[in-house]
This record gives C-alpha cells, structure tokens and sequence, in this order.
C-alpha cells in the first residue's frame, strides 16, 4: 500500500517554466482549443507557437489501426501492423514485474514508433464480476497485484518517449449499460478495493494522464466526479497531469470545467461543440466561469507534452514496431501466463509426473480446439494424457481421450471423443486433421507450417 502521505512528483522546473512560457503566449481561445479534441484521437494544434497535435491511441495490449480523422473507418495508405501483447489480464497472470515492465516497453516503443504521444492503457480496474466486457483488459481482482504490476508497467512505457494513461478512474466494472449505471461502494470499499491500484499509478509510477470512466460513482459521472478527480486524485495524491474523458464521457459543461477534466475526447459531434470547447468558452465570457480553470486545464496538457518530448521531437526515441524482438518478448509474456506451476529444479518432490493435455469442451464447441492442436503440436506428441473436462465428461469433471506413451497417443483411436478427433502423423514437423461439432463436421487439415 502506499503510504497515506505519499503524493505524486511535481513536473520538473524546466518543464514548468516552459509550460509558463507557452501559456503567456496563448489568447483565451487557443487556451480552451487544447482542452477539448480536435479530431477521433487528437488534442487541438497551436500552429503559429509550434504546437503540434496531442494524439492518443489505444491500447492497453498494442497499437490500435489508424483510422480517420473524422470517423471510425480504416485510415488509408497506413502501414500500422503491430505486435499483438497479451492482455491485461494474461499480464497479471505472470504475477512478474519484470514481464510488467517489458510489456510496457514493448507498448511504448510501439505507439512512439506510429507517432502517438499518448497510449491509452494500462487497464488497472478492478476485475468484481465474470460477465464484465472488458475483463480481459484489466489486470485482475486484486488490488495488490494490481498496484505492484501497474509500476512497472508505466515505467516501461514512458522510458520511450511516451505518456501511460491509466484507466478507467474508477468503479468500472461493467459495460451493460455502462454510462449509466451508478456504482455505489462505500468509503473504505473504494479505498482498499478500488482505488489502490490507481494511487501506485499516480504515486510511485507518476503516470502521466489517468481516462475517466463511463459509469457514476454515487450520482455523479466520473470523468468528472468532485470527490474521485479534485479530492482524491488532484488533491490527496497531488496528480499534476492530465485527466482525459472517456470517448463522450462528459456529460456537463460545468462539471467538466469545475471537476477535474483535462481533455475532453469523443465521437459524434462537431469538435467545437464539445462540453469544452465552444459552451466553455462562452460560459468564461459570460463569466459563468472562470478563466483559470481553462489555464489550469491547458497548463496540465501542455506538461504532459513538454515532459514527453511532443514539442521537441528530436529528444525522443524513435521506438520500433512489430519486429522479432517484440514478438519474442510478447511470446515471453504469453508463456509467463499460462504456466501455473514450474518445477524448476526439482523443488518439490514430484517424481514420474504424467504430461497431460486438458481440451476444455467450452473451447472446443467455439471451434477453438483447432487452434489449440495447430499451436501445440509438440505438447500434443509429448502428452501421456488428453483429458477432455467439460459438462459432458461425466461426474469426476474429465475423462481420458488417450493414455499411454507418445506413441500410443499419437495412434489412438480417438473417435470416443465427439469434440475433439486428432491424429498426428509420423514425420517430425506433424500435421493435425481435426473437426469437431462446431465446425459442421468438416475436416480441417493444419499443419505446423516451416
């Protein structure tokens, strides 16, 4: 846990006297330009103090396809394949900082590589129920294994030249009805189960920008919450970066302006009509509200930029993507993550261990089983067992497919399984014919490949 007094670091006084610099430049409306989007997934230029845009991109697990500016089609002429990283919730699995750390790494040098200044992840909320859609994003249940996963993962994103954006601040944890449902924990609830994870973010990792949520938190929408952004995450932990909406997650002009948001980011309307931009600007000129909530927000984006190098691009890496070496370290993780036990060195006393292979039958009826077979041929060849588990496999939750030596599994007649029929070849690289009943009964042929 981080200690109660903790709070974030402060930008650096270059960085600040800079920032000072850039703001006594700006007229009022090229204040309020750089607190709202200027397109899908860009902050507003200032061309004539060459300010370039702010752009973001997801995601938690890899740098999301270029779209266009103005719609969520597929940008054109762009070359934007990246590696694909294993989730957020693959991650937590490792139960490893240093595989935390290089996922981060990986996913920094990626979005520096396609130009993006922010990347919008890592996914920190907490994991409270199994239907939830965007699960597979978050790290886990467990708000210790959160905070100490989510250091080092933000670490290793912004040691490339790149903002983390942690998300989504706070209580999200459904996507049914997700910009109205009203989550309600009490204090000390939210504060050892929810939030932990956010404060080693803020505190020990200095994230540099935290997305708000869909959801309410008792009443109010959390992209702009009193309590959670000015009390807690503002004040209590002294975040001195950007706090960014959700796409169309601000719903007022007023507490947008009043309670916390930084950038306002969306879809489906024009970008000056956003909560804050052209309402803002009015509002401060009817002196409905005051200008230096504007200058605070501008002065909080421009921070971020200048501590990431956006307006001095020759001080950043240049990144990489999809190369060798990131599909190696995204294999690395995925490894991490699916081994629950290693008996490395023969510390425990395990002698004549039978190697099984367990085909689950919920996998199987989604067709998934082929891609199983086509991944692990060797693990199929090497097997003494195939344990089939699923609500068909009788009272003791599995039955064996095939038992033996490899030699005898490979031979098996396997037609006792109505899920899952193999049969593996004698030449060294092995093919795979599978079908099963998702698949209409239609042999599929897979092969190893070179």
């Amino acid at each position: 846990m981080t200690p109660a007094s903790a709070s974030a670091r402060p930008f650096s006084p270059a960085v600040q006297a800079k920032v000072a610099s850039i703001l006594e430049q700006l007229t009022l409306e090229e204040i309020v330009s750089l607190c709202h989007a200027g397109s899908k997934f860009a902050i507003n230029a200032v061309p004539r103090l060459g300010i370039p845009e702010w752009t973001m991109s997801d995601g938690p697990h890899g740098v999301r396809r270029e779209i266009s500016r103005d719609s969520w089609d597929a940008a054109e002429g762009y070359d934007d394949e990246a590696t694909y990283l294993p989730t957020g919730s693959a991650l937590a699995a490792t139960w490893n900082p240093d595989m935390a750390r290089l996922h981060g790494e990986v996913l920094g040098a990626e979005s520096r590589e396609r130009g993006k200044d922010v990347i919008l992840g890592p996914g920190i909320n907490i994991v409270r129920t199994p239907v939830c859609g965007r699960n597979f994003e978050y790290y886990s249940e467990d708000p210790f294994l959160i905070s100490t996963l989510v250091v080092p993962a933000i670490e290793g994103i912004q040691s490339q030249g790149v903002a983390a954006c942690a998300k989504h601040f706070a209580c999200n944890n459904q996507e049914l009805n997700r910009n109205g449902v009203d989550a309600r924990p009490d204090e000390r609830t939210l504060r050892e189960i929810y939030l932990p994870g956010f404060e080693a973010a803020v505190v020990r990792a200095g994230v540099l920008t935290v997305m708000g949520a869909y959801n309410l938190r008792r009443g109010q929408h959390t992209c702009h919450h009193e309590h959670l952004t000015n009390r807690i995450l503002k004040g209590e932990w002294g975040f001195p970066g950007s706090v960014i909406s959700d796409w169309n997650g601000a719903h007022s002009t007023y507490e947008s302006a009043r309670f916390g948001l930084d950038a306002e980011m969306g879809t489906g309307e024009r970008w000056d009509a956003y909560h804050l931009a052209s309402p803002f600007l009015a509002a401060i000129r009817a002196g409905h509200l005051e200008a230096a909530l504007a200058v605070d927000k501008a002065r909080r984006n421009l921070s971020v930029m200048v501590a990431t190098g956006v307006l001095d691009p020759a001080s950043r890496p240049p990144g990489e993507r999809n190369t060798a070496r990131h599909q190696e370290s995204a294999l690395r993780i995925a490894r991490e993550a699916v081994v629950l036990l290693k008996n490395e060195g023969g510390m425990l006393p395990l002698a004549n261990v039978k190697r099984l292979l367990v085909v689950l039958q919920a996998l199987v009826d989604r067709g998934h089983s082929v891609v199983v077979i086509e991944h692990n041929l060797d693990v199929l060849k090497s097997a003494d067992w195939i344990l089939e588990v699923g609500p068909d496999a009788g009272a003791d939750g599995g039955r064996i497919v095939a038992e033996g030596s490899p030699e005898t599994v490979a031979a098996a007649d396997t037609a006792t399984s109505p899920f899952l029929r193999a049969a593996l070849a004698d030449d060294d690289r092995g093919t795979v014919v599978a079908e099963d009943a998702a698949l209409d009964q239609k042999p599929l042929a897979l092969g190893t490949g070179d």
